[in-house]
């Protein structure tokens, strides 16, 4: 039991409140995304029709990179990355850093090679910016856009950064005063709803589900501002007070490999050796690698795995590429371990909930759910406490249209995907579709007064839809899909339709309401 005085009582109250709803809307929209986020890679697959088996690097790897390496300038031997693709493709990218003379910006340059694991003949080959190079793929273009839509709402950078590092800061302050308000918090945690009337019902339920998911809101609020913060901020004010603006010093100072002696020709390292090494090392399959300075004694190789059985993050080792020598462990942040770089390796598995698999996603998005159903309700009941005044009415109309907007905007954006996927551009039609979702349910919900259930309604079809759409527009069928063990095809399927059919026969079953703005004023 926390105990406080009346008046702190009613100012912990004003903070709670005002720190939830003055950014209200948008904080539901990061987290409902956030939610639906942590199985993006599942729904870039479920979108794709399927996934292959991305889990490392394919041996004998050396004498493909070698033989491309001879097919480019060798100022582009700076940087080699490795990685596999969705698409059963190894991408060998190989960069170099320039300046353009026009406007003065350093982008990273590449020339990518995209081929097929088994004989390393070329796919496709594609120049320019790495970062044009890298999302131009329209068959990820789903998956990028609902992580796009949560970490920056979509707002360009860096402003999107900072809105949502804001908003990670008001759901902090919202969290922290709520377990402050809360006099019996342990007794919260076994609030039954009382069945008194909806008020009181959707006060019980919002209180039980706030009080059960409070750690991890503040855990999420936390990760999610320091990431958005340390880069929309952390990066520039550091380059500004200690490289004079130069952010790429800043980066090379920070991450770049220890310097291995004077520079000169010399060969590459067998890589098919360094992989061997390094998968007994790390104890899992090398995920990506790394090769800086090719061609030279100052050659380095750093491999990438994914966490091994039983840890909690994933490994990258450095080995010295001219000798094949170990050099040890890299860490994510400078050149030697800390407790800083194991600090900030550890918010990322903690943000989206990756770290055991699809159980701790599994978590992650049903508290993510209950968090969008604390944010949504705990503004329907400040607003219901001032619904007198007419601008606090249409706020609350905003409210209810926007909890059921959001849905049908998501669902809006996967039915331009895959109407647009065959012959189309679904990187640019996939937020158009999610906009065009959106504009139609804000007019419904303007336009009509059984809002919620018209909406309902709508997002109903739409997940009953979407499946038959995936499948006519040439999608993975379910007995391919049982075949290929593509579980990701059949699991959203059938999530959408049970969703459809839930949210659906609710319509039907449930009896009408009278809308929320015209009830009575809370106790």
């Amino acid at each position: 039991m926390i105990e406080m005085s009346q008046e702190r009582t009613k100012r912990m109250v004003a903070v709670h409140g005002w720190s939830g709803t003055v950014l209200g809307l948008l904080l539901y929209a990061v987290v409902f995304t956030g939610a639906v986020a942590v199985f993006a890679s599942e729904i870039g697959a479920w979108s794709r029709g399927g996934a292959v088996d991305t889990s490392g690097l394919p041996d004998r790897l050396h004498r493909h990179l070698a033989h491309y390496a001879g097919k480019v300038d060798p100022a582009y031997h700076e940087r080699i990355n490795v990685s596999t693709r969705v698409d059963g493709t190894v991408r060998l990218s190989f960069q170099h850093r320039r300046r353009d003379p026009t406007t003065g910006a350093t982008d990273e340059h590449a020339e990518v090679f995209f081929i097929r694991p088994d004989d390393g003949a070329m796919v496709r080959r594609q120049s320019g910016v790495l970062r044009d190079i890298v999302g131009d793929d329209p068959r990820d273009a789903l998956e990028r856009f609902l992580v796009d839509l949560h970490v920056r709402l979509y707002v360009p950078e860096p402003w999107g950064l900072l809105l949502t590092g804001v908003l990670g800061l008001a759901m902090m302050a919202a969290a922290v005063s709520g377990m402050l308000m809360h006099r019996h918090l342990l007794r919260d945690l076994f609030t039954a709803p009382r069945g008194h009337g909806r008020l009181a019902d959707t006060r019980d339920r919002h209180v039980l589900a706030a009080a059960w998911g409070l750690p991890f809101s503040i855990l999420l609020a936390f990760t999610g501002a320091f990431f958005s913060f340390a880069i929309s901020l952390g990066v520039p004010l550091v380059a500004l007070v200690a490289f004079g603006g130069d952010q790429d010093r800043l980066i090379a100072t920070v991450l770049a490999p220890p310097t291995l002696g004077e520079s000169r020709p010399a060969s590459l390292a067998s890589l098919d050796y360094v992989m061997a090494d390094a998968r007994i090392r790390a104890g899992a399959p090398v995920t990506g690698m790394l090769i800086e300075r090719f061609g030279t004694d100052r050659a380095m190789v750093t491999t990438r795995h994914a966490a091994a059985n039983g840890a909690l993050l994933p490994t990258t080792l450095s080995f010295d590429g001219e000798t094949r020598r170990f050099l040890g462990e890299k860490p994510t942040l400078g050149t030697v371990p800390s407790a800083g770089s194991a600090a900030v390796s550890l918010m990322l598995p903690l943000h989206f909930g990756n770290f055991a698999g699809v159980a701790s996603k599994t978590a992650w998005f049903a508290l993510g759910l209950a968090m969008s159903f604390v944010i949504a309700t705990g503004m329907l009941l400040w607003v219901r406490r001032r619904q007198q005044r007419p601008l606090w009415r249409r706020f609350g109309i905003a409210v209810e249209v926007t909890i059921w907007s959001l849905p049908i905007g998501l669902l809006g954006s996967a039915v331009a995907f895959f109407l647009t996927l065959p012959s189309g551009d679904p990187i640019r039609w996939t937020p158009a579709g999610f906009v065009a979702a959106l504009l139609i349910a804000v007019w419904i919900g303007a336009r009509c007064r059984d809002r919620v259930r018209r909406l309902r309604s709508v997002a109903g079809v739409l997940c009953l839809g979407l499946p038959l759409l995936r499948h006519l527009t040439g999608g993975t069928s379910w007995s391919e899909a049982l075949i290929d063990g593509q579980s990701a095809v059949l699991t959203i399927d059938l999530l959408l339709l049970c969703a459809g059919g839930v949210l659906l026969a609710a319509r039907t079953a449930w009896p009408a309401r009278r809308p929320a703005m015209a009830m009575g004023p809370a106790e």
